[in-house]
C-alpha cells in the first residue's frame, strides 16, 4: 500500500510539475511597451510681400529687394501678424533700409538683419498684448544692387 501511495504520489507531482513547465514555458516575456513618439505639430509660416528699399552705399545709392516668411510658434502669433500686417512691414522697412550695402553681403550680415527682424517682431504691437513668438525669419529671395 505504501509503494502504491508512495507511486500516485510521484506521477501527482511529476504531472503538476510536468503542467506548471508547460505553462510557464508558453508565457512571452513581458517586453516593455516602446515610449510613444512625440507628437511634432506642422509648421506655422506666415509669407510676407517682398520688400524693397533704397541703400545708402559708400558707391552710391544701391537697392535691396528681398522676400521674407516668418515661422511663428501658434496659431494666436499668425493671427496677430495678419492683424497687424502694415505695422510688421513698416518695422521690417525700417529695418531694411538702415542696413549698408557691405553688411548685406556676408551670410553672417544676413543672419544678423535676419536676428534683428525677429527680435523686432517679437515686441507686442500694442499695449496690453502679448509678444509675438517669431522662432525664425526666412529669406525667400534676396538681391542687393
Amino acid at each position: 500500500m505504501l509503494l502504491i501511495g508512495g507511486g500516485v504520489l510521484i506521477l501527482a507531482l511529476g504531472a503538476g510539475g510536468f503542467v506548471l513547465g508547460s505553462i510557464l514555458s508558453n508565457r512571452q516575456p513581458a517586453v516593455p511597451a516602446a515610449p510613444a513618439a512625440p507628437v511634432i505639430p506642422p509648421p506655422i509660416f506666415v509669407p510676407l510681400d517682398a520688400f524693397t528699399v533704397n541703400l545708402k552705399g559708400e558707391d552710391g545709392d544701391r537697392f535691396l529687394h528681398t522676400g521674407l516668411s516668418l515661422k511663428v510658434a501658434d496659431a494666436d502669433t499668425q493671427a496677430r501678424m495678419t492683424q497687424y500686417l502694415p505695422e510688421a512691414r513698416s518695422r521690417i522697412l525700417l529695418l531694411l533700409s538702415a542696413r549698408q550695402p557691405a553688411d548685406l553681403a556676408t551670410v553672417e550680415g544676413k543672419r544678423k538683419l535676419a536676428d534683428d527682424i525677429r527680435n523686432a517682431i517679437n515686441q507686442p504691437f500694442a499695449t496690453g498684448l502679448p509678444p509675438q513668438r517669431v522662432l525664425d525669419v526666412l529669406f525667400t529671395s534676396f538681391v542687393v544692387q
